[in-house]
């Protein structure tokens, strides 16, 4: 299981890069902007109150720029650490809410998720909750009953991921559950058959419950 989930972060290096070279071309390009200006900064000493405020208003603009790009490269890199991290750990100790975060930080690297979806991930009522599991079972899980969800429907789907009680949800309106796409989705889950219980709901589209035993 672990092969498979690093795996997964191999196939979706192309995205990563992607999502890690906009905030660095972003940083780049206002460095150089606060560069040119650093470098006729001695005309400034003629210049009126007026006009170094300007100046100083376009360098604050683009500081915040700056560390907008740092805090997404950031993101970026804590959410693969952590994956790295902790599939080499296998069975641990997981705080489900500093994972759902993580996974789907990780997840925008998948460009059908992150541009083709309307991805609602909704925790923040939610109690720390810890759990202890097979990190490489659950992740495996989360990621491809996603992937299973992308493949089974259009662009502009709406997915919302959202963690109630320490059970992990997973839904689309959209989805419709095939005799396919539920064979596709258990097999993705089998490695959580005794750490948890997975329910599959199919009234109002599709939804996943993932609830760890014993915790």
């Amino acid at each position: 299981m672990r092969e498979q989930v690093l795996g997964h972060v191999g196939t979706l290096l192309g995205g990563l890069i992607h999502n890690l070279n906009t905030p660095l071309m972003w940083i780049m390009g206002r460095s150089q902007l606060l560069q040119a200006r650093n470098e006729t900064i001695e005309k400034l000493k003629d210049a009126s109150l007026e006009e170094i405020l300007k100046v100083k208003e376009k360098n604050n603009k683009d500081i915040e720029s700056i560390a907008q790009g740092a805090d997404k490269i950031d993101h970026i890199l804590k959410a693969v650490s952590y994956k790295v991290q902790m599939a080499t750990e296998g069975i641990t100790a997981i705080e489900l809410k500093e994972y759902l975060v993580n996974e789907m930080d990780f997840m925008l690297a998948d460009m059908r998720f992150k541009h083709e979806s309307k991805v609602e991930l909704d925790i923040n009522g939610a109690k720390s909750h810890y759990v202890k599991v097979d990190y490489n079972a659950l992740s495996w899980a989360v990621t491809q009953t996603i992937s299973q969800i992308i493949k089974a429907t259009e662009k502009g789907r709406g997915l919302k991921i959202s963690l109630a009680n320490g059970i992990i949800v997973i839904a689309c309106k959209e989805m419709t559950l095939t005799p396919e796409s539920k064979a596709a989705i258990e097999e993705v889950c089998a490695g959580l058959k005794d750490a948890a219980v997975v329910r599959m709901h199919s009234e109002n589209g599709f939804e996943i419950t993932i609830g760890i035993k014993g915790n």
